[in-house]
């Protein structure tokens, strides 16, 4: 079953606050669209509204009590103090390996240039890219955490939750179609496996989706399987590969960020 944002935010305010659920759903998810936009700046300043309202879940996980304007690094020094008056529900490790990384992301993204004005930094890929796993990393521990499963699981459910939309792809009854402009077949191809559940597509389907005569898209399916950007399952589907997606992240979204 494929789980939506509005699911994972529902799920979550079972157990933290609705409004920092929705929040902390909320930022991940423009920080993932914004970095494959090419967006470098807004991803690593959605990272900082990720890391507020994560603290603020973890302080809640952690303490029971529900503060919406605490700052991570006030609650970082909550989570760690052990001479608090409550009692810690959070295992010790939980709240270090959490605090470290949430303070790490924090504060890069202030003093890398997408807060302040720094001579010597702008935001930039390479940083946003740091940013972008290391909050992946916080977010999936949330999840682990608060829906009590395992980080397999969790991961699966990461995968699903973040679609390229809006310009560049548009579903209608489960059917996506790619709108942007000026792309090559392979990168539509790439386009629609990068959108697609666990990055999976039967051939009939690239087909059916594809806006290119079937022989074409057939042709284009085995030079991607060549050149590694994706490969042949067991299921007669093909797959996205770690070269195929970084070819969309490192090309395909820059230039259609450039062309927009």
């Amino acid at each position: 079953m494929k789980i939506s944002r509005a699911k994972l935010t529902s799920d979550l305010s079972t157990v933290v606050d609705p409004t920092l659920a929705h929040q902390a759903v909320d930022s991940y998810v423009e920080l993932q669209r914004r970095f494959l936009a090419g967006d470098w700046q807004p991803a690593e300043l959605d990272a900082g509204r990720l890391c507020e309202a994560i603290s603020r879940c973890l302080l809640q996980l952690d303490s029971g009590k529900v503060n919406h304007k605490l700052l991570p690094g006030k609650i970082r020094e909550v989570l760690l103090d052990e001479k608090q008056l409550h009692t810690h529900v959070l295992d010790p490790k939980d709240r270090q390996h959490i605090s470290k990384v949430v303070d790490m992301v924090y504060k890069f993204r202030s003093d890398r240039g997408a807060v302040h004005i720094s001579t010597l930094y702008s935001a930039n890929q390479m940083d946003s890219m740091l940013v972008l796993h290391a909050a992946k990393w916080i977010f999936a521990e949330l999840l682990r955490l608060t829906l009590q499963q395992d980080r397999q699981a969790v991961g699966e459910m990461i995968a699903q939750l973040v679609q390229i939309e809006h310009s560049i792809i548009h579903e209608l009854d489960g059917k996506p179609l790619v709108l942007a402009k000026g792309i090559t077949v392979p990168e539509e191809i790439l386009l629609l496996l990068m959108n697609a559940d666990g990055n999976r597509l039967s051939r009939a389907e690239l087909r059916e989706y594809s806006m290119h005569k079937p022989n074409t898209v057939n042709v284009t399916i085995s030079r991607l399987i060549k050149s590694l950007d994706i490969r042949p399952t067991d299921d007669k589907e093909v797959s996205l590969t770690p070269n195929g997606e970084k070819r969309i992240l490192e090309q395909i979204m820059p230039k259609l960020a450039k062309s927009a």
